[in-house]
């Protein structure tokens, strides 16, 4: 029987395995001392500069993570350490650094996640050696990119939860998972990587665009450790103090706090407007309510600091939070209140119209009608609401409103909305019923 050789998956792997073959022979014949740059080789921008690294880190990034590889295990090949030193003798700074990217996606996908930190902080420095302005640019978008699927992998791995397995960890085959509070900080560093290596971009758009990314992967990554780490486990997961849990929600909370002090950093208006929305939504999806509210009413152009809000506001109603969804929903009626341009405005207005009826809010919703610039706008939305109405069988409260505050040009019109919406009512019951007596389960007897 021919015998099959093993198929490298990655092509960092290949590249990394050929070179190594080819340059540690030679070195432990010839001991040829490392590569030096030329005394006339012109240093990249940035030369001096070096990354603000988290000291508390070290000691555990310095070990390294080779879980030993059960024997006759197919697909055993992984990332090594000699394969980062081996790139990182390659002169070329921009082929260096696309070979420790390729490095670091293969560790992230072998879940080798601090030996993914180190290539990617390799990476790092060959960037700022590279002289070409092209190169150099997409370099470090690529950094951008592989950082946030780090941190996201970091979180993601580490967050609390039982081992379907009891045992499995720690009997010397099975690496063991990295504990919380240090994958949040492993996390933390990545982000303030690629905010840092983003604003290095040369060209100020894409400068501007991959700041907001990077804040972007803050905002997603702060919501998965309110709604992952800090909330009270079940009885599947893993048991947590009320001290961690505290500790867990605060880290969250000063993602946030710092995702939105970068914001401003963001050279190009659009881009900073847009990261300071996603921070304010990832909050108010994942619980964060005061803070959301707070990062929303921030954002200084009103278009932006609306949208969020009614957005903000539509999560905390949806949860409940009757208190803060009241507080939003009034700040995004000032914003919508300051817009000038008649159009613009009659577009955020129908926006909070909807928002307001979709959570039940119709007396808030009658009373934001006095935001429309003109009569036509304010009766369509009359008749979105009273079709609303119908839709939530809120047959009398339609009537009276109908019968009191509208003008009578409007009544007959209003009146056929309502009954188009009690008709959906009803349709929706009757399919919902002949749904279920269809069902398989509905005939079954248990």
């Amino acid at each position: 029987m021919r015998l099959v050789h093993p198929v490298f998956r990655y092509p960092a792997l290949l590249l990394a395995t050929l070179a190594s073959g080819a340059i540690q022979p030679a070195r432990a014949q010839n001991e040829a001392p490392p590569v030096q740059r030329p005394e006339n080789a012109p240093v990249g921008p940035g030369q001096n500069v070096e990354f603000p690294d988290d000291p508390s880190l070290h000691p555990f990034l310095s070990l390294e993570e080779i879980p030993p590889v059960a024997e006759g295990l197919r697909g055993g090949l992984r990332i090594t350490p000699e394969m980062i030193d081996t790139a990182k003798l390659i002169t070329e700074p921009g082929e260096r650094g696309r070979i420790l990217l390729q490095i670091a996606r293969g560790a992230i996908l072998s879940n080798q996640l601090t030996l993914a930190n180190r290539a990617v902080e390799a990476a790092s420095r060959a960037a700022t050696d590279e002289p070409n302005e092209l190169i150099h640019d997409q370099l470090v978008i690529s950094i951008v990119t592989v950082s946030g699927l780090l941190s996201d992998s970091v979180i993601r791995e580490a967050k609390p939860q039982i081992s379907l397995f009891p045992g499995e960890a720690g009997d010397g085959k099975t690496p063991a998972r990295m504990p919380a509070d240090v994958a949040i900080r492993l996390a933390r560093l990545e982000w303030r990587r690629a905010v840092h290596m983003a604003g290095r971009i040369r060209n100020p758009t894409y400068r501007s665009e991959y700041l907001d990314r990077a804040i972007e992967n803050m905002a997603a990554g702060s919501a998965m450790i309110s709604m992952e780490y800090a909330q009270p486990r079940s009885e599947r997961t893993v048991k947590a103090t009320e001290e961690e849990l505290a500790a867990f929600a605060a880290q969250a909370d000063e993602i946030l706090v710092e995702g939105a002090e970068l914001a401003q950093k963001i050279e190009r208006p659009i881009w900073k407007n847009r990261a300071m929305e996603r921070l304010a939504i990832a909050a108010g999806e994942s619980g964060q309510d005061e803070r959301a509210t707070e990062i929303a009413n921030r954002i200084r152009n009103a278009e932006a600091r609306a949208r969020a809000l009614v957005l903000v506001a539509e999560f905390q109603a949806r949860k409940g939070r009757n208190d803060d969804a009241t507080r939003s929903f009034n700040l995004a009626a000032e914003a919508v209140a300051s817009i000038e341009q008649r159009g613009l405005r009659g577009v955020l207005t129908g926006i909070l119209v909807d928002s307001l009826v979709s959570t039940g809010r119709f007396e808030d919703a009658r009373a934001s009608l006095a935001l429309y610039a003109s009569d036509a706008e304010r009766f369509v939305a009359m008749g979105a609401i009273a079709e609303s109405f119908g839709v939530r069988r809120m047959r009398d409260e339609a009537r009276e409103w109908i019968q009191t505050d509208v003008p009578a040009e409007y009544r007959s019109t209003l009146f056929r909305r309502l009954n188009n919406g009690l008709l959906r009512a009803i349709s929706e019951d009757r399919a919902r019923e002949f749904q279920d007596r269809d069902s398989p389960a509905a005939g079954r007897v248990d």
